[in-house]
């Protein structure tokens, strides 16, 4: 009778890959659909969009799904650029690469990223309900 030692979920593992794949996501969908429309289409004049008229920006960065959709289209996607850079680096040899440090440096500037971005969102436009 043998006994398989337990194995245990490498949970900040998962946490890595999934803000990843998710960063994967928004960096191939969301950002160009927003150059798209934002960039392209309304300079055009067919589709209406947000202009550089500073009550226009207050008026949609006071809305709280606006706020965080730009949280999600500018944060996210520097998870997958901080895991995939790291990855290369593994690739490419750098033992270093593969530390506790390598991995602090690479997702603490996404995590840094994250909190300015969030700051900026907070205290640039109060959030309006209604």
């Amino acid at each position: 009778m043998s006994i398989e030692p337990r194995r245990r979920v490498a949970y900040p593992h998962l946490i890595y890959w999934f803000l990843f794949a998710q960063g994967g996501v928004v960096a191939a969908v969301l950002v160009p659909v927003h150059v798209l429309i934002q960039g392209i289409l309304g300079p055009l004049g067919i589709v209406p969009v947000v202009d550089r008229h500073y009550d226009t920006w207050v008026a949609v960065l006071g809305n709280p799904i606006v706020k965080l959709y730009l949280l999600v289209l500018i944060a996210v996607p520097f998870f997958h650029i901080a895991h995939r850079v790291r990855y290369l680096l593994t690739d490419f040899g750098v033992k270093a690469a593969k530390s506790v440090p390598a991995q602090i440096i690479s997702y603490g500037g996404a995590v840094l990223v994250t909190l300015i971005t969030i700051w900026v969102l907070l205290t640039t436009v109060p959030i309006k309900i209604g």
